[in-house]
């Protein structure tokens, strides 16, 4: 039987609604349920998907919990910017400190120690607590990782560094944490501290680090990327030049992959789900209309030779 990896790429909560359309569709059309990967990967929104779909949860449970009267359009979800600051003082000190960390991540400049701890609790990074999403994670996730491979992607503020948490010899905080790290969107949310490091979305490097999964004898790579699109298929030129970096970063890696020996299916929005996903990833409005455009898009692609071979394998 061949040996599979899924790897699960960021996006917001929009990118996660995407997920949860896209999964339901390699399960039901393409046969591939998640929990028979030998590994799952996920980055910030994927990590997200990958650590309920490692502690027990299908996808038909993602998608109940996304296609519901909550959901439904009009309908607000949880509020996920819990202000960190209280007073116009407080505004600033957090400001200073969250462009500082948004700096270090688009400059990239590593250094063998991060600022000193008395700057970093005067001006502390990130503007917003997820809050409601903390609440979540410690109810829905274990505290302990799963027995199966899970790794899910951050970024080292201070070298610049991705960390990947849960493969061998690296650090497994508890479960929920791991997820807040990979979801530290820099600048927004606050960095979260584990074994001495100073960690922020995995976004940050890569939207989707399908190169971790390369030259790791793996047969099949399904990569799903919320954040890319397909060239063959192409959005509006706006979209195109947003989405422009990372779906030049997931072509270089899934290259990389290629090169390597394995088989490479990449699932990216098509136009109709692209238009569902609009431009505000972080959005509360509106998942269940990009979870049925992500369905519809992926069986579609799905239920073509290239991948109906790959995935008959």
């Amino acid at each position: 039987m061949a040996r599979v990896a899924l790897v699960l790429g960021g996006g917001g909560t929009v990118g996660l609604s995407y997920h949860v359309g896209a999964l339901r569709a390699l399960e039901r059309v393409g046969g591939l349920r998640p929990a028979d990967a030998g590994l799952i990967i996920g980055t910030s929104a994927g990590s997200v998907a990958a650590a309920y779909l490692r502690s027990g949860w299908g996808t038909e449970d993602l998608w109940r919990l996304t296609v519901s009267p909550v959901a439904a359009p009009g309908a607000r979800g949880p509020n996920l910017f819990t202000p960190r600051f209280r007073t116009p003082h407080d505004l600033a000190r957090r400001t200073l400190g969250s462009t500082f960390v948004l700096g270090r991540t688009v400059v990239r400049t590593p250094s063998l120690v991060g600022p000193p701890g008395w700057l970093g609790r005067l001006f502390p990074g990130g503007l917003f607590e997820m809050t409601h999403a903390r609440e979540r994670f410690v109810a829905d996730l274990p505290r302990s990782w799963p027995d199966a491979p899970l790794w899910l992607c951050t970024v080292d503020m201070s070298s610049g560094r991705r960390v990947v948490l849960g493969r061998a010899g690296a650090p497994r905080p508890d479960l929920h944490r791991a997820v807040l790290a990979s979801c530290a969107i820099p600048g927004l949310y606050q960095p979260v501290r584990v074994d001495g490091r100073t960690l922020i979305d995995g976004g940050a490097r890569s939207q989707t680090n399908v190169d971790l999964a390369a030259g790791d004898d793996y047969d099949l790579i399904v990569a799903v990327a919320p954040m890319a699109f397909d060239p063959s298929d192409r959005p509006a030129t706006v979209v195109q030049l947003v989405r422009r970096g990372s779906t030049r970063r997931l072509a270089a890696e899934a290259a990389l992959a290629r090169r390597h020996g394995a088989e490479v299916l990449l699932i990216r929005p098509a136009p109709a789900a692209v238009e569902a996903q609009g431009f505000n990833p972080m959005r509360t409005t509106g998942w269940a209309r990009v979870a049925l455009a992500a369905y519809e898009t992926t069986a579609r692609a799905l239920d073509t030779p290239r991948f109906r071979e790959a995935l008959a394998a």
